[in-house]
């Protein structure tokens, strides 16, 4: 099962990630019987994510899967659930390809489409026969988490990689970090390599330490 990314074993499950306000989304992309679907929202809401998961769910279930998010796309590309990132920066060359793809799967109905991009597809810089295409796809905003669902998927990752946090250091991490998702995530990821690192449990001040030193860089570490 050829799949040219690595899914982080953490990744929380669909409906830990999107809460409640995407459950529509959740079932759709769950159920797998869209071929073209389209996801769209301001950047940081979880789309990368999103598109992952969804490539992980069709690897596991025994489909050929890709997940591209530098536009290296080919009209020969055979997988058979391809999702594409970042649609809106797309070059000609990878729109010629997209458009292709999204011709033969409609054609041969075989196969299934994720697009994410920041913009619904109106609005996407992208050629006309194109964004015609998306006409296709059924089109989901994503909707930003609430508080309490940011740190239950965080809590969720944790729990995956057998870790046991408390929920106060996510709730300091909102306070005084980022508050988009992918940020969280990564911050997340880069404390529990910290917490191994350094042989040091994830407590606050392990948290505040690593804070501090991404706020003023490489000479601020202890």
């Amino acid at each position: 099962m050829p799949l040219d990314f690595g899914i982080p074993a953490a990744y929380p499950e669909f409906d830990k990630f999107l809460g409640r306000a995407n459950a529509e989304l959740i079932h759709t992309l769950r159920q797998k019987h869209e071929p073209f679907v389209y996801i769209w929202g301001p950047p940081g809401c979880g789309k990368s994510h999103i598109l992952q998961a969804w490539s992980g769910q069709a690897a596991a279930d025994g489909s050929t899967a890709r997940y591209s998010d530098d536009g290296n796309l080919s009209p020969d590309d055979e997988a058979d659930a391809l999702a594409v990132d970042n649609v809106q920066t797309l070059t000609p060359a990878a729109q010629t390809a997209l458009f292709d793809i999204f011709n033969h799967m409609r054609n041969s109905g075989h196969g299934r489409l994720l697009l994410a991009a920041d913009v619904p597809p109106a609005a996407l810089p992208l050629r006309e026969d194109l964004r015609t295409r998306m006409g296709y796809c059924l089109v989901y905003e994503v909707k930003p988490l609430g508080s309490g669902e940011k740190i239950a998927a965080l809590t969720h990752m944790a729990a995956a990689r057998s870790l046991k946090i408390d929920p106060q250091i996510f709730h300091y991490l909102l306070d005084h970090w980022h508050r988009d998702m992918d940020s969280l995530v990564a911050m997340f990821n880069d404390l529990a390599d910290y917490s191994i690192t350094l042989k040091r449990p994830i407590t606050l001040p392990l948290l505040r330490q690593l804070l501090k030193q991404q706020e003023h860089g490489p000479e601020s570490q202890t």
